[in-house]
């Protein structure tokens, strides 16, 4: 129990393993739900088995081992994102269900007190078909080494809230914009820098006041395959790590689907490798359209039925696949006879040949695109 200048406080720890195993998972979200929305943190212990943990760190050691250390003014650290793209084991925690379940809560139906759904002139808690839309935000492996955020290799980010990057003041908006999940990958003490956590910070009025920064922390030590839960509110910071061992965790962030993302999704896991992940990790790192004016692609169409499609290219014309009316729109890029659409194709592959030839390969697939688009377009094609 913490008495700080936010009322008495813990930090409450729930095991994921028990309560699936259990069958009382409804009860465990219930829980988890609660102490996140009284003390601002919340760990949830055994969300995952440490395998899983370990097959991560292999995935992920290439890009850290040739990432320096103290970027951005992180003394002694190294961090490497793009996870969904290098690391398919985090895609386990990534689309963990249970975290899935809380973001929907935190984020889509605003469940946290004090705040709302706010659309079309109606302010609630969110429910079906009425909630906002919400995505990844981040990924990124944090590894502290020995020595990190000490005074000889100092952390310049220390004690903060993370949700002041949208430029916009949301103080006063009665929203929750991200939350941030810290999930530990080798085990997370005192001496190794365990996340400094100011409970009940979240609560703070204004909410990006100053009295947080100045209250006592404690540090969320847990075990492997556990992870830290905390709102874009809450103030926390990095640890130091005095031991001679490295200090490796996995910062997982979502966001309301309406804001920008820290980690642009789109360019660290383009369309030719989103198209080959699950619809669901598809749609949790942005390719969908969660409103009929958001993040559609050219001829107003989501991203499923175009950049996801396997040989859509923006800069084809008719690539779209919109079914055409001759009477009304012309014949497009359709061939109008097998002979014509042998003619086109014959000049097409021309075309690709010199571009391999120039070793202008990006200019090649599009003829290449260019060429499937045609002989879908075209009658007998």
């Amino acid at each position: 129990m913490v008495n700080n200048a936010f009322g008495e406080h813990s930090l409450l720890r729930f095991d994921y393993d028990k309560a699936r195993a259990g069958g009382d998972v409804a009860a465990f979200d219930r829980d988890v739900l609660a102490a996140l929305d009284s003390h601002g943190f919340v760990v949830i212990e055994n969300a995952l088995p440490g395998s899983v943990c370990d097959e991560v760190l292999t995935e992920m050691r290439p890009f850290l081992e040739s990432t320096p250390h103290g970027l951005h003014g992180l003394g002694g650290t190294r961090r490497a994102g793009a996870l969904v793209a290098r690391s398919p084991a985090s895609h386990q925690m990534i689309s963990h269900p249970a975290m899935l379940r809380l973001m929907k809560s935190v984020l889509g139906e605003q469940q946290l007190s004090g705040n709302a759904v706010r659309i079309a002139g109606r302010e609630g808690k969110g429910e079906a078909g009425y909630r906002y839309p919400w995505h990844l935000h981040l990924t990124q492996i944090i590894d502290v080494g020995p020595g990190g955020g000490s005074e000889s290799m100092p952390h310049q980010l220390k004690l903060h809230k993370a949700n002041g990057m949208w430029v916009h003041d949301f103080q006063t908006a009665g929203l929750d914009l991200q939350v941030e999940i810290m999930w530990a990958l080798t085990d997370f003490t005192k001496d190794n820098g365990a996340t400094h956590v100011v409970l009940g910070s979240h609560r703070e009025q204004p909410r990006d006041g100053p009295v947080g920064y100045g209250e006592p922390t404690i540090q969320a030590t847990m075990a492997q395959g556990s992870a830290l839960v905390w709102t874009g509110w809450s103030v926390h910071g990095a640890g130091v790590n005095r031991t001679d061992t490295r200090r490796v965790g996995m910062n997982i962030n979502y966001a309301l689907g309406f804001l920008v993302q820290e980690e642009n999704q789109f360019l660290a896991c383009p369309p030719h490798l989103a198209r080959k992940l699950p619809r669901q990790m598809q749609r949790i790192i942005g390719y969908q359209q969660p409103a009929g004016s958001l993040n559609y692609v050219a001829e107003c169409q989501a991203p499923e039925d175009s950049v996801l499609r396997e040989d859509f290219d923006v800069m084809v014309p008719g690539a779209h696949g919109h079914p055409m009316n001759p009477e009304i729109d012309g014949q497009g890029i359709a061939a109008q006879s097998a002979e014509e659409l042998a003619s086109l194709v014959k000049e097409l592959d021309a075309q690709k040949a010199k571009a391999i030839a120039a070793d202008d390969l990006e200019r090649a697939l599009q003829i290449k695109h260019a060429i499937s688009t045609l002989r879908r377009a075209s009658p007998g094609g």
